[in-house]
């Protein structure tokens, strides 16, 4: 099965029981189970109708992406480094969007005056500090985001930031080098930063949990800073949501259809985890952001599949055993871009002179889909149900639709 005019095929042939192996789901009770989500189909696609449900129709707004600028110019003014701190939802689906510019790749460098981004998500006694070490302190600028204001590990690590550029500069320099997104109202970091370092402060959707918040400001702020689109982002994330509203069955949905999927194999087959899978570097910090969305929205009441972050193909050497021959517990979800013919071609002496002559005439892209390939197939072969989502090219248009897709099948 697949789904027509979207930016990434959906299959999930690979998941459904026959002759060839048992595990998979019987169509039969898919049918069923997509049923089960007819309900949920019809409200959701008259909440968006009525855009009542921010946490998906905020792809469809403009003028916050306009506030964003001036806030952006503000943090890369005269900047070389820029850290953002926040943690869990306010920081998770910025690392992903940083890192289609390239941020945690290995050998990347910033280019075009772009500054080096750093994230600190996590309370650690040693990183934060080594950090503010080495930085620049004069040009290194922060962005601060926690929708309660009260998230006491951002708030440690504001106020730690603060104490280092004290010693290097008044207190009347400190806002040039903050921003904040936080939501309306009392809240102690926007008091902080209202009162003492008086710097740009953005609204935090307040319909919008931090884990749904990547199309939002605190998404699109951080793409703003490092080169990225947000309208490309923003309208790949539309055109899933358009082709759910003009859906006319549950099943004529990408995201409906992944989740009743998700749902009958944990039910009828007693799947309980789903493993994430991409096969590509610039997709690994989605499948932790993935990770955090499955686990903060479905773990409750003793319910709840397991998410599991893999990656393509070097967790074939790390993971591929367990899946291969421990427990047949796990849907696997393999997200892959095409890749054939592109990258490093191997050079047909030196593929020789090597002994793997099986490589001339290949680039490292061929490599890439052979070996995500072979794990789909040596998967269903031992009878794991496996999908996949394909897209033609990583870009913010389509990782805006991996966004969306996610979301909705959440």
């Amino acid at each position: 099965m697949s789904a027509a005019s979207l930016p990434y095929s959906h299959e999930i042939d690979g998941c459904l029981s026959s002759g060839d192996h048992g595990v998979g789901l019987a169509a039969q009770s898919l049918a069923t189970y997509l049923d089960r989500a007819a309900p949920a189909f019809d409200e959701m696609q008259a909440a968006i109708a009525h855009k009542s449900l921010a946490v998906l129709t905020i792809c469809q707004k403009k003028d916050d992406i306009e506030a964003c600028g001036p806030v952006a110019d503000h943090l890369l003014a005269d900047t070389t480094d820029l850290v953002f701190l926040g943690t869990g939802g306010s920081s998770l689906g910025a690392q992903t969007l940083a890192q289609l510019a390239g941020y945690g790749i290995p050998g990347y460098v910033p280019r075009g005056g772009q500054p080096r981004a750093h994230f600190f998500d996590n309370l650690d006694v040693t990183s934060l500090g080594q950090a503010l070490a080495r930085l620049d302190l004069k040009t290194t600028r922060f962005l601060v985001v926690s929708k309660s204001g009260s998230t006491v590990e951002t708030l440690a690590q504001t106020l730690a930031v603060v104490a280092a550029l004290r010693t290097e500069m008044s207190d009347a320099d400190l806002g040039r080098h903050f921003a904040v997104i936080t939501k309306k109202g009392d809240n102690s970091l926007r008091g902080f930063a209202t009162e003492f370092l008086k710097c740009p402060i953005l609204e935090h959707e307040a319909d919008i949990p931090g884990r749904f918040s990547v199309l939002s400001n605190v998404g699109l702020l951080p793409a703003l800073c490092l080169g990225l689109d947000p309208h490309a982002l923003r309208a790949g994330a539309a055109q899933v949501l358009d082709h759910l509203v003009k859906a006319t069955k549950p099943a004529d949905s990408a995201p409906v259809l992944g989740a009743a999927l998700s749902l009958g194999l944990a039910q009828e087959n007693k799947i309980t985890s789903s493993v994430l899978m991409p096969y590509s570097d610039r997709l690994d910090l989605f499948a932790m952001w993935y990770r955090q969305l499955w686990a903060e929205s479905l773990g409750k009441n003793g319910k709840g599949t397991t998410p599991i972050k893999a990656l393509g193909p070097v967790d074939q050497h790390s993971q591929l055993q367990l899946y291969l021959d421990g427990p047949a517990d796990k849907l696997f979800t393999l997200i892959i871009a095409n890749t054939a013919g592109q990258g490093p071609a191997f050079d047909a002496q030196l593929t020789r002179q090597a002994g793997v002559d099986y490589l001339t005439g290949r680039t490292m892209g061929d490599l890439v889909t052979a070996s995500h390939r072979a794990t789909a197939d040596t998967l269903i072969g031992k009878g794991r149900p496996v999908r996949l989502l394909r897209i033609e090219t990583l870009n913010e248009f389509t990782l805006g639709a991996l966004f969306m897709h996610f979301m909705l099948e959440t």
